[in-house]
């Protein structure tokens, strides 16, 4: 199989061209909420969005470079859910800080119809996975780099070992309690992740 093309072709650069583009994404976004990725067509979404398809692939050489777009916006959001972890310093409330964060991202992924889909979508197509990887890749990189910042001792090994274990399981925990049958149950779930990590950090961190 041919390696796909999955880098958009060009930015609008007119502010008439990215209110389309914008548009554009934004239809992309319902119609893969609705339809799926097997769904999930160039010539409905640009009847969906009011323009032609060489509109589409004036920017976009295939459906799939579309999804990696909507998986880097996603992203995108994620991190200004999180916030600014290179404020935190040494002396910190890191453990009301990790709080905090996870009820934003908590509240942001529930806020977020596509969340959830592109994270599935993810999991399941070869042409997102790696996208995925990368941005997981710069959590994990923030992620650690705080963890320095806050006093953890500087063995790179143990610090993106810590770094992947804070975003799996924050991953694998929030996307549990945004699958709960109920709001008890989903605070169930975030409390017992604040406790883990807590747990998890406390030893390598001060105060």
């Amino acid at each position: 199989m041919p390696e796909l093309d999955l880098i958009p072709r060009k930015q609008p650069q007119q502010t008439r061209s990215r209110e389309t583009m914008q548009r554009v994404l934004e239809e992309a976004e319902a119609l893969l909420v609705e339809q799926g990725v097997d769904g999930f067509n160039t010539n409905i979404l640009a009847e969906r969005a009011g323009v032609g398809v060489r509109a589409i692939y004036r920017y976009f050489p295939n459906k799939w470079a579309i999804l990696v777009e909507l998986v880097d916006r996603s992203y995108a959001r994620e991190r200004e859910w999180v916030g600014h972890l290179g404020r935190l310093k040494p002396g910190d409330d890191w453990r009301g800080a990790t709080d905090r964060m996870i009820d934003r991202f908590f509240a942001g992924a529930s806020a977020s119809p596509s969340y959830a889909v592109l994270r599935a979508a993810c999991q399941v197509s070869p042409q997102l996975r790696d996208v995925e990887a990368r941005n997981i890749a710069r959590f994990e990189s923030d992620v650690a780099a705080t963890l320095a910042a806050l006093g953890m001792p500087a063995d790179p090994r143990r610090l993106r070992v810590m770094a992947q274990i804070v975003i799996d399981v924050s991953g694998r925990l929030i996307d549990l309690a945004l699958n709960a049958d109920d709001r008890a149950e989903a605070e169930l779930l975030l409390g017992e992740l604040k406790r883990m990590l807590h747990d998890l950090l406390g030893p390598h961190l001060p105060g």
